[in-house]
């Protein structure tokens, strides 16, 4: 499902990209390796169940599993420790899903190790130790660039491998929550939470990095403390941003209060008018249904009030 909206940022770390005037064209992406490497037929018995964890394996994979894919890999190279494409199916997803990039140099070293001739095994050795010589500044904007195009768990695995060049590095912090806020679902909250912190931790004052915070705990539940994190966000900003602006809208709006809610909404609107617009903040980072039916209600509102 979508998510949504308070965010004033097209991207995680938008200023970097724009600060920016040439831009990586480097990407974690890759063309799948054909699986004619990882079924065979007429194997031994232990290969022959090798074989099987690892179609599991794609299966889990193509269906968005990540977690559930690595682990079948896993067991298929117990039964098949000398299988290439196995090798560097895993190493992928590590890199590619999960940010673990010294993992993901392990099985493409494994690879090489059984196949010293695998050109694919060189190319992707040579990719991976490439973002681990890279500055962590070029990594966030490698990951921008993923999180622009909508690959957004790639997105958070580059996230991950710039922390984990510079784990003092606020901006990837941040970034990570807020496409760990993207992706939804109560794991991936839960741990943007704690990413939001570590940055805030770094720079405690960021109203952006609040933001992010705030939205976070929305999402799973917390109103009150959603509202508090905007107002802190307003306090600590020079102006009032729209996001936060119309977070305490929605929030007014879910605790019932339709007369704060209207008048953050106004406010939000008078700070950036294009908050009225429906489609133009679900595109800019997402809704969730509940939310443009919020939405609704409150332009609703507005316009009642207007033709009195």
């Amino acid at each position: 499902m979508e998510r949504w909206y308070f965010s004033s940022r097209i991207l995680p770390n938008e200023s970097c990209i724009l600060k920016s005037k040439h831009l990586p064209t480097a990407r974690l992406s890759y063309l799948p390796i054909l699986l004619s490497g990882l079924l065979t037929i007429g194997l031994p018995v232990n290969a022959q169940e090798g074989s099987q964890h690892f179609q599991r394996a794609l299966e889990s994979r193509f269906a968005g599993q990540s977690d559930a894919a690595i682990a079948e890999y896993k067991r298929g190279l117990q039964l098949q420790p000398n299988n290439v494409d196995a090798h560097m199916q895993l190493g992928s997803l590590l890199l590619e899903e999960r940010g673990d990039l010294d993992g993901a140099i392990s099985e493409f070293m494994t690879a090489i190790g059984i196949d010293p001739n695998c050109a694919t095994c060189e190319s992707r050795l040579n990719e991976a130790m490439e973002i681990k010589n890279s500055k962590p500044s070029d990594l966030v904007i490698k990951a921008n660039l993923l999180y622009s195009s909508g690959q957004t768990n790639r997105a958070a695995a580059g996230y991950r491998i710039a922390i984990q060049s510079d784990p003092t590095n606020a901006e990837a912090h941040n970034a990570l929550a807020w496409t760990l806020y993207k992706l939804g679902g109560p794991k991936n909250l839960a741990d943007g939470v704690k990413e939001v912190q570590e940055a805030l931790t770094i720079k405690p004052d960021d109203a952006e990095y609040i933001n992010t915070w705030a939205c976070l705990l929305y999402d799973q539940g917390d109103i009150e403390g959603a509202m508090s994190k905007w107002h802190k966000a307003i306090s600590n900003s020079k102006k009032p941003s729209a996001a936060d602006l119309y977070g305490l809208a929605i929030g007014s709006l879910s605790k019932g209060d339709k007369s704060n809610a209207l008048k953050y909404y106004r406010d939000s609107v008078a700070t950036d008018p294009k908050y009225a617009d429906l489609n133009y903040v679900r595109d800019r980072v997402g809704m969730s249904v509940h939310t443009v039916a919020g939405h609704e209600q409150l332009a609703s509102m507005v316009a009642k009030e207007d033709n009195k």
